[in-house]
């Protein structure tokens, strides 16, 4: 089933996210009244990655029945680095808000934060920086389009739109910020029809809900049951048999989505019959940040395997049937591993659905429309 995809300096924080750790958990609180100094913490950091560089030096030079203990050592670093990672970002802020702009050092920083949350598709924090950084005029090269993006990702259009065109303007657009800024004034249009939805949805207060735990965190769907019956009476169907649990996100690409459902792993299966796609309706929903969509090979042809979209993907709308959104759990979608199948490179273990629950539904059967 297809979904028809479309620096390592000091001042980064993206070494220290890359490898799976609990040092998220165990983080002590940060608030207003305990933020340490930034320089204190800046040179705690730089010292770090200067132990990681060595290590990894170390590593490369040693003889085979030395690798486990150095290997080891760079985990205990990792963790350690990955725990001082929200006490930085907490002081670089303080200092920035105190300051704005006056110790480049700080800027540069929160710059390649947000670059390291938008390679994670993490944008509700990068939203966070990037609305302090643009009320304080920041001046950094290429800050116009990392807000653009960053607003367009959090369905923020207005802000999306203006952003990016004082970026186009500039010559300063990304290659994602280039696909955005053709497709922002499409996606305003779209959003203020999607609010008005939402808003009739939220006072109703009765679409079907599932909660999907998975190997990195609880995501809770809420599922659109008026505009897509056929598809969420099939899903609640597999969920209440079993079906998802334990099986993997086996497709999950960076600025685009992760996709699940395949009893196989390999995107070729599916629950033994096929059913109907819904994205042909007049009133079909489009895909934003946390749609969950079917996946499939062609018209008809959908089952158990869907997606739910990292960013706004305007390629799919009318292509493939959105059928819910993400309301809780956006945070687990920016852990998951990127598992690319058609790469030849080394891919990571994929990340699993452990358990899929139905937490809410309306008083009616809900079984799958079978596609003869």
């Amino acid at each position: 089933a297809s979904t028809d995809e479309a620096s390592t300096d000091e001042a980064s924080t993206d070494e220290a996210s890359t490898e799976e750790s609990s040092a998220e958990d165990a983080a002590p609180e940060i608030t207003e009244t305990n933020v340490p100094p930034f320089a204190d913490v800046f040179e705690q950091w730089k010292t770090l990655l200067g132990k990681l560089r060595e290590v990894r030096q170390e590593f490369d030079d040693a003889e085979d029945d030395a690798l486990s203990e150095i290997a080891e050592r760079h985990r205990a670093l990792v963790v350690e680095a990955q725990g001082l990672v929200p006490i930085l970002r907490a002081a670089a802020v303080a200092q920035y808000a105190a300051a704005p702009n006056r110790d480049r050092t700080v800027t540069r920083l929160l710059f390649s934060m947000v670059q390291d949350d938008v390679a994670r598709d993490d944008y509700e924090p990068a939203a966070e920086l990037t609305k302090l950084m643009m009320e304080n005029q920041c001046d950094e090269k290429g800050i116009y389009d990392l807000a653009g993006v960053v607003a367009f990702c959090t369905n923020d259009f207005e802000h999306a739109e203006q952003y990016l065109r004082v970026a186009q303007g500039k010559g300063e657009l990304s290659s994602l910020g280039s696909g955005f800024v053709e497709i922002v004034a499409e996606y305003k249009k779209l959003w203020e029809e999607e609010s008005r939805t939402r808003e009739s949805e939220a006072a109703a207060d009765d679409l079907p809900r599932v909660t999907l735990q998975t190997s990195r965190g609880e995501i809770t769907i809420e599922l659109f049951e008026n505009e897509a019956p056929q598809t969420v009476g099939n899903f609640i169907s597999l969920v209440e048999q079993g079906f998802y649990d334990n099986l993997t996100f086996h497709r999950v690409l960076k600025n685009f989505m992760a996709q699940g459902g395949c009893p196989d792993g390999t995107g070729e299966g599916g629950p033994g019959y096929k059913i109907f796609c819904e994205c042909h309706k007049p009133e079909t929903r489009k895909h934003f940040r946390g749609s969950l969509s079917m996946a499939h090979a062609g018209q008809d042809t959908g089952g158990s395997q869907f997606f739910l979209t990292f960013v706004p993907t305007a390629h799919l709308n009318g292509r493939h049937t959105v059928f819910g959104r993400v309301i809780e759990g956006f945070e687990v979608l920016a852990k998951f591993y990127r598992i690319d199948p058609q790469s030849f490179s080394a891919q990571p273990p994929p990340d699993r659905i452990l358990s899929a629950t139905v937490t809410r539904k309306r008083d009616h059967a809900y079984t799958p429309s079978k596609v003869e």
